[in-house]
């Protein structure tokens, strides 16, 4: 974006705004730091959804990469509190289903926010729940009701796919793959472009999806291709000292990565194009569980937010849960329901 310094409000300056602007020019009042042609202050958000992205003083970054519609599935698990393959407590301690509502909760909060921020924008929420008790399931109804969200609640059928699965030894893990691919497979044969596949124990700031939006067509149109967004800074990253890339997001910075979970926000062209990397991950049982996805990232651009997004409730010893530099306390509270 071109600046133009104009410090007197005056008639002459309405003259300039009109003549620049048609010219395809920006302007800023370094007086006021005013943009006159939006009458907007520079620290509000100046980016117009698949139109432009606009960061000072860096300028504009033209979209090509438009998106028009977003379907999150939501995957939940209520009837076991311990993680998964591991004998542990979750960070704060509570049953199961209290980490599946609150992220819910998240969820929702996210939705509306993105309601008010783009409008004609198509967002649709799917949750694949695994066989909770019925009341669970009624509370998920209500947390969603009452957020005035549509939403569909399908129910997992382990027997579809379990027969596929190339092990056998462990019960738990046949229902954690099978719950993926009856998303993915939810996914192919939905008519969505953007597709966010999440766990039920994240729990995300309320404006956590709005940046996911606005740096995914930002990031995607700088690289000229398609690109995946985790939405947590997860503390593993830190353990080893390695290279990265460092970008600007919409409020954010997003660092590349080249491992993630199985949270993250994807195209429905990516997940078509790579679905062997996919399959391949819920066929198996590999350690690391995503090590297909660590293939993936050579091919394709993963990023990850500074600071985190989302909170990964896992264990508070863990370099998969607890991310750095922020108050999680303050985000756990705020989305009781």
């Amino acid at each position: 974006m071109k600046k133009i310094k104009i410090k007197k409000n005056n008639f002459l300056k309405k003259i300039i705004i009109k003549v620049i602007r048609k010219l395809g020019y920006e302007i800023i009042d370094q007086n006021n730091l005013i943009i006159p042609t939006n009458n907007k202050k520079i620290n509000e958000n100046l980016n117009i959804l698949n139109k432009k992205s606009i960061s000072l003083p860096l300028g504009e970054v033209k979209i090509t990469r438009k998106i028009e519609n977003l379907l999150i599935i939501f995957r939940s698990f209520t009837n076991e509190n311990k993680l998964l393959s591991q004998n542990k407590k979750r960070l704060f301690e509570s049953e199961k289903k209290e980490y599946t509502f609150r992220s819910l909760v998240s969820l929702c909060q996210n939705i509306n926010k993105i309601k008010n921020e783009f409008k004609n924008f198509n967002v649709s929420l799917e949750i694949i729940d695994d066989n909770s008790q019925k009341n669970v399931v009624n509370q998920m109804q209500d947390i969603c009701i009452k957020h005035k969200i549509s939403f569909k609640i399908n129910n997992l059928d382990i027997t579809k796919y379990e027969k596929k699965m190339n092990f056998r030894d462990n019960n738990r893990m046949l229902a954690h793959n099978s719950h993926i691919v009856q998303s993915k497979e939810l996914a192919l044969k939905s008519e969505f472009d953007l597709l966010y596949f999440v766990e039920d124990d994240y729990v995300h700031e309320e404006d956590a999806l709005i940046e996911m939006i606005y740096s995914y067509q930002k990031l995607a149109s700088q690289f000229n291709d398609e690109v995946v967004l985790c939405p947590t800074d997860y503390p593993y990253l830190y353990v080893e000292p390695s290279n990265t890339l460092n970008f600007i997001g919409h409020k954010k910075h997003w660092r590349l990565i080249n491992q993630s979970l199985c949270t993250y926000l994807i195209s429905k062209k990516t997940l078509e194009k790579y679905w062997a990397y996919y399959e391949d991950m819920f066929l198996n049982n590999y350690d690391p569980y995503e090590k297909p996805l660590h293939e993936l990232y050579k091919k394709i651009n993963c990023f990850s937010p500074m600071p985190s997004l989302s909170l990964h409730l896992a264990n508070i010893n863990s370099i998969y849960g607890l991310s750095p530099l922020k108050d999680w306390i303050k985000i756990w509270n705020k989305n009781q329901y």
